[in-house]
């Protein structure tokens, strides 16, 4: 089993580093994928019915299997087993208050982690630039969503990527132009760990968004935002919360605004 245990938001990638990831062919990120969104089904499934299912063959997905990790599918099956029923029992033991407290205190924890001069940093470099370009996978693109809208509604233009392949081919036109802000929950998703290293080598600038911990994509920032995030998976989905990652961007756009109207 692979010890290396590095948060993507999802439960099958919390035992595979970025190394790993950056390793895997398309088809056998999509097999990734396709187990990753269907846990509870995969517990019932046959190598060969999931082989039937990805349209891939049984030998893609022992091939994976072992690139990260696992003796064989019924090792993998195991373990995603484990981490649905641990997931499942955490859930039930929430309460309402303990929801409560849990995104009031990450919060007040980001406020505090939160530094005025690397806000600043940011806002001059926004007020500076010509474009500024966001990227982010899953509910994090939601929350960029967001903050372009705000941008767009003071007449500052910019990007917000969707797609990751629209977003690798805008990386490859950055120049010292441009601003990427890249968010991340764990600073390891891989897509946006690829755009950011893209971006970085055109010269444009790149400002992260990540948890309060070591990760890849604060290795390519220029300027590093931390935020404080619930590390444990409490669902077989991803619910952690972006309230803190919308907090800080809502704090840097409204700088923004403060500044450009003098």
């Amino acid at each position: 089993m692979v010890d290396n245990i590095v948060k993507s938001g999802d439960i099958m990638f919390t035992r595979i580093g970025i190394d790993v990831i950056n390793s895997l062919t398309i088809s056998e990120l999509d097999i990734l994928r396709y187990i990753d969104n269907n846990k509870k089904e995969i517990l019932d499934m046959s190598i060969q019915d999931l082989s039937k299912s990805v349209f891939f063959s049984t030998t893609s997905i022992i091939r994976l299997c072992k690139k990260i990790g696992f003796s064989g599918f019924s090792e993998l099956k195991y373990y995603v087993k484990e981490e649905v029923k641990k997931a499942e029992q955490n859930l039930v033991n929430e309460t309402f208050e303990s929801i409560l407290d849990n995104n009031v205190n990450s919060i007040v924890e980001t406020a505090k982690l939160l530094d005025k001069d690397k806000v600043n940093e940011i806002v001059d470099l926004m007020l500076k630039k010509e474009k500024i370009h966001f990227f982010g996978k899953g509910l994090t693109s939601t929350v960029l969503e967001y903050a372009s809208k705000q941008l767009l509604t003071c007449n500052k233009a910019n990007f917000n990527y969707q797609d990751t392949h629209i977003a690798y081919l805008a990386c490859e036109s950055m120049n010292e132009n441009d601003i990427l802000i890249v968010c991340s929950l764990s600073g390891n998703t891989h897509q946006v760990v690829r755009a950011a290293q893209i971006a970085k080598s055109r010269n444009a600038k790149v400002i992260t968004i990540t948890k309060n911990v070591n990760n890849e994509l604060s290795k390519i920032g220029d300027i590093n935002i931390s935020i404080c995030s619930d590390n444990n998976p409490k669902s077989i989905s991803d619910i952690s919360s972006r309230v803190p990652m919308l907090f800080v961007l809502n704090i840097i756009i409204t700088f923004y605004i403060k500044k450009k109207i003098g």
